[in-house]
């Protein structure tokens, strides 16, 4: 059972306590009378259970979905074009552009350009399409596996 179906599940059984006022039974669950103000709460709690019940994770942009796959790292290749940011990298690592790639939604591809080739420091390039991957010793790229 998923986790919908067992949110929804909940807030079904909330909602008929909100409507019924308890006195019923569901198996081994047995739901005694209650107070309006509990009737109140037990309603907006099984709208909100029911709600996440239809919720579904591949709705949330990408950046908030679990970790996205990185494709293997292309040393001494360049994905020339496609470029919609870059920056200076200030601390000289690759992980720090591909890591800003793999949380960038409209990230599709990356490309490290190495320090000394385009400037005293390493330069990122995030792209929103997968340019054609060419040799070059100036720079090391990946993809993001969708």
């Amino acid at each position: 059972m998923t986790l919908q179906a067992m949110s929804f599940i909940f807030g079904a059984i909330l909602l008929a306590v909100a409507i019924l006022g308890g006195g019923f039974e569901i198996k081994e669950i047995k739901v005694s009378n209650v107070t309006i103000g509990v009737r109140i709460v037990a309603g907006i709690a099984g709208l909100l259970f029911i709600g996440l019940g239809f919720w579904q994770p591949s709705a949330l942009p990408e950046s908030i979905r679990a970790e996205a796959r990185m494709s293997e790292r292309e040393h001494d290749k360049d994905r020339f074009g496609g470029d919609y940011s870059s920056f200076d990298i200030k601390t000289d690592h690759i992980e720090d552009c591909e890591g800003t790639c793999k949380c960038d939604a409209k990230c599709a591809a990356w490309t490290y350009v190495k320090p000394g080739f385009q400037g005293p420091r390493a330069r990122c390039y995030l792209k929103n399409v997968v340019p054609e991957v060419s040799d070059k010793i100036c720079c090391v790229s990946g993809t993001k596996i969708r």
